[in-house]
């Protein structure tokens, strides 16, 4: 008699608890839902930051590589402007040579530097910009991860 009213007393608390997963599930496999649509929406805001960025040459849009780069070649430009008016044979035109010669070497090695830093997935070789796609795409995968195992959490508290 005692294992009967045990029995059944169990019976009853199972059917009661079945139907309480299920609503913690479902519950949790909606604000999971809810994240993925916010980290959604952030990954689409930041993927057209990074567009208009490096549309209009901000330097948001720009790697850390990228900029010495940029600021090589802006010397080497100057220095060509500095030269061409210096005096033929003068003492200045051999130095601007000279500088010019170093800021040429120094755009090389940042240019090798760049290709080594983004083959070996650096982050100097990557904008902000573009960390914050990279980032945002990550959270939506472990996202999708969580919503699907939600809802297979919600599958097999069903079975029971």
């Amino acid at each position: 008699m005692k294992l009967a009213i045990l029995v059944l007393a169990f019976a009853s608390f199972s059917a009661f608890a079945q139907p309480a997963a299920v609503k913690e599930d479902k519950a949790q496999l909606k604000s999971d839902q809810t994240s993925m649509q916010r980290d959604e929406k952030q990954l689409k805001t930041d993927k057209a930051t990074l567009k208009s960025d490096k549309t209009v040459g901000k330097m948001a849009a720009e790697s850390k590589d990228s900029e010495k780069i940029s600021q090589d070649q802006e010397s080497i430009k100057g220095g060509k402007k500095v030269i061409a008016s210096d005096k033929r044979g003068s003492l200045q035109k051999k130095s601007d040579m000279t500088a010019l010669k170093s800021n040429k070497r120094k755009l090389k090695a940042d240019q090798a530097k760049m290709r080594a830093d983004k083959a070996s997935g650096k982050m100097a070789a990557e904008s902000k910009d573009s960390a914050k796609v990279a980032d945002d795409q990550q959270k939506l995968k472990a996202d999708k991860k969580t919503v699907a195992t939600d809802k297979a959490d919600i599958k097999a508290d069903q079975k029971k």
